[in-house]
């Protein structure tokens, strides 16, 4: 999806009413898909949003989560709040949808309102507009009083057909004529008024608007000063051939631009945050990051790069050529409000691995990092380089998702080369001498395309190592990049509380020993690596490059015993007397405290709506197209057991209920779609909330049929079973 240059963009801001202090962030996507944790937590939502946010952003996410992401994808990385807005689509003549280009947003934080205002607390999350709307309100107003008049609140949302030759006054929609050569610019405007209780209600009665909505006074209803947010998104609706006389839609079905919105959640470190609205909301402000200090500090200029878009979250297609718009939208011009459907899609497992993790500034001289032959490299520092004059004039390679450190090393070994370094995230260049000047390490700032924990030089810039032969490990008390070796490896193998110790293990990147679970820890060790395959369930682990926690049920028949690579310390253990595998090697293990997995033959439910038993009725395949075997409902949950699923499906009064791919539940009163039963082996996936219990597989769900009930109740406003939002 191709971004846009914010650079330019901030040119063409022309319609921010004057203030006297605040600052803006550019933003890059870091995911696409169908994810709302605030609306839908924990499900698949509505429609398609665009989101800027933290690298670990996913359906369940709330102020925890996101603190403990790695990196963001606005350029101040103290903030890890997530913002989102609708995607688009153009609809062509003959029905089919293509998708807008969009590539990021700009987040305005602006001091409005009277007197001081109070950071956003821990927690706090808010919407602003209504998905629905497809007309102009005139009924709904901000508060006023005589001397502040009031305004109507959908002036909230607003779009900028940008035409340098012709101007154009803002809308409150879509432009009669979506003629924009330079594109369409979204603006929506949140409330800026808390009721210094509620982090978060519902129908957002915790907040309130402004008076005149972009400034005024708050009502005493809601008499907390938030900083005023602002958000500015660009479609690029001027790449789209719309000659064929269709329309541009919102992922929500809207065709008038009247339901545009936007979404919130706090990420804010709470001490930089409070000191940025002191000094640079509330005094004078140019909108610059660099000239507000406490923001400066932790500002990324490489955030699109360095927190790049994330795999999707949602297994459907989102973008390019579509028959439908993603979920049951169907688009409407209103003036009535639309109907908002949540149809089920597949969730997909959210990469998390580096939540926890930081990314360490290699200190020239003192930082070393282990290569895959025994050598070790030492890091120099950064250098200037150029295509008229490389620091590092042998071979060189590129490439775009798996550069790190030690593959350039070990390219660069190879070809007999004792310097080498990496450069622009995906370069990496080899030599024997350096032939330009170093640099402020500043200046390398990218993060490598292949390990967002580590620095892979930057633009016309280079991050340099040499070369040295395999040695023992390095007694500067600077970590390095991998652990240290210990001189030899083990007389006899290790001992863990509950496990056996199998022996020293090869493994691969493209062929792993065990598959299932993985973590990354500078502080790993074999008891840590233990817990959580206990944690988990899982019938072995493993730990390997004496930081590298693995574990699973099966041993790959592609991995031996007897290697004797296994030398590396465990990260964790600062007597040095215990080894964690090495590189392509692992110490392995088995889970003397496993227990297998089974189907239970029947389970009992209760809830408010009574009580029921059901009984295992089989491994059921998805019929061919997606078409699922229970369809009337369906929710995923990361705790999602069979006894969870059995209880929300009874409490909607469904006869069967269904786990499909570990954390999601599906429910109806039939077997639908022609579902094919088929061995219990099929579905193998075991329950995230219960490692005892499988819950189907992809495309095979586990299904319960209910065989006795007791009383059922049943009110006009449906059941709430215990512990399941449905």
């Amino acid at each position: 999806m191709p971004s846009l240059n914010f650079t330019q963009l901030l040119a063409l801001v022309a319609g921010i009413p004057a203030v006297s202090a605040f600052w803006r962030m550019e933003c890059g996507v870091i995911q696409l898909g169908r994810v709302d944790p605030i609306i839908n937590p924990g499900n698949v939502s509505g429609h398609v949003h665009i989101v800027a946010s933290p690298n670990n952003f996913n359906i369940s996410s709330n102020y925890d989560s996101l603190q403990s992401s790695l990196c963001t994808s606005c350029t101040v990385q103290v903030d890890k709040s997530a913002y989102w807005t609708p995607y688009m689509y153009y609809q062509k003549a003959d029905g089919t949808f293509v998708d807008v280009p969009q590539g990021g947003v700009i987040v305005y934080y602006l001091g409005r309102g009277q007197g001081n205002a109070t950071s956003f607390p821990p927690g706090f999350r808010m919407l602003s507009g209504n998905s629905s709307l497809r007309a102009y309100d005139n009924n709904a107003m901000t508060y006023g009083t005589a001397q502040e008049a009031p305004r109507p609140i959908s002036d909230r949302v607003s779009f900028n057909c940008i035409n340098y030759a012709k101007p154009a006054p803002e809308t409150p929609a879509f432009p009669a004529v979506m003629n924009c050569p330079q594109g369409l610019r979204a603006q929506i405007q949140f409330q800026s008024c808390w009721d210094g209780v509620n982090l978060y209600k519902a129908d957002q009665s915790h907040v309130a608007y402004l008076s005149r909505i972009d400034n005024g006074i708050c009502p005493p209803t809601h008499p907390v000063l938030l900083p005023h947010l602002f958000y500015e998104v660009y479609y690029s609706i001027d790449q789209i051939d719309s000659s064929d006389g269709g329309k541009f839609v919102f992922a929500s079905g809207d065709s008038t631009g009247y339901g545009y919105h936007g979404d919130f959640m706090n990420g804010w470190d709470p001490a930089v945050q409070a000191n940025a609205v002191q000094n640079c909301l509330e005094s004078s402000g140019s909108g610059q990051i660099d000239d507000c200090p406490i923001l400066k500090a932790n500002n990324d200029a490489q955030s699109g790069s360095n927190c790049p878009q994330q795999p999707a979250l949602v297994d459907e297609k989102v973008t390019g050529s579509l028959s439908a718009l993603p979920g049951c939208n169907t688009p409407s011009a209103g003036p009535g409000p639309a109907q908002m459907k949540v149809c089920p899609a597949r969730l997909l497992v959210p990469n998390t691995i580096t939540d926890g993790q930081t990314r360490q500034v290699p200190m020239p001289g003192t930082t070393t990092s282990n290569l895959a032959s025994g050598s070790s490299a030492t890091y120099k520092g950064c250098y200037v380089d150029g295509t008229n004059g490389r620091a590092l004039s042998g071979s060189t390679f590129a490439d775009d998702k798996n550069m790190t450190t030690q593959t350039c090393g070990a390219f660069c070994q190879s070809k007999g080369f004792n310097l080498f370094g990496t450069e622009y995230a995906r370069e990496c260049y080899c030599g024997n001498a350096i032939t330009t000047a170093n640099s402020t390490q500043s200046d390398c700032s990218m993060a490598c395309s292949g390990d967002m924990l580590s620095y892979c030089g930057g633009p016309n810039r280079l991050s340099v190592w040499s070369i040295s032969a395999a040695s023992a490990s390095s007694s500067s008390s600077t970590p390095t990049s991998t652990p240290s070796a210990t001189s030899s490896p083990a007389a006899f193998g290790p001992t863990v509380s509950n496990a056996t110790y199998l022996g020293c293990y090869t493994d691969s990147v493209s062929a792993r020993t065990l598959t299932g679970y993985y973590n990354n820890n500078a502080s790993q060790t074999l008891d840590t690596c233990a817990a959580a395959a206990r944690a988990n369930n899982l019938a072995y682990f493993g730990v390997e490059y004496g930081a590298e926690c693995f574990a699973g049920n099966t041993i790959a028949s592609s991995a031996s015993s007897g290697s004797t690579a296994c030398t590396m310390k465990c990260g964790g253990d600062s007597s040095g007397k215990t080894v964690c595998g090495g590189s392509n090697a692992i110490s392995l293990f088995r889970n003397d405290a496993f227990a297998s997995a089974a189907n239970k033959a029947s389970i009992s439910v209760k809830s408010t709506s009574g009580t029921a038993s059901y009984s295992y009725a089989g491994c059921y395949t998805d019929a061919a197209g997606r078409k699922r075997t229970l369809t009337d409902y369906f929710f995923s949950d990361p705790k999602m057991t069979v006894e969870m699923c059995a209880n929300a499906c009874f409490g909607r009064g469904y006869s069967f209920a269904g786990t499909e791919y570990a954390n999601e539940c599906y429910c109806g009163g039939a077997v639908k779609n022609g579902a094919v039963k088929g061995s219990d082996g099929m579905c193998g996936m075991r329950c995230v909330g219960d490692r005892k219990e499988y819950c189907g597989a992809g495309g095979r769900i586990t299904v319960y049929q209910k065989t006795a009930a007791g009383k059922m109740r049943r009110s006009g406003r449906g059941v709430r079973v215990e512990g399941v939002s449905v």
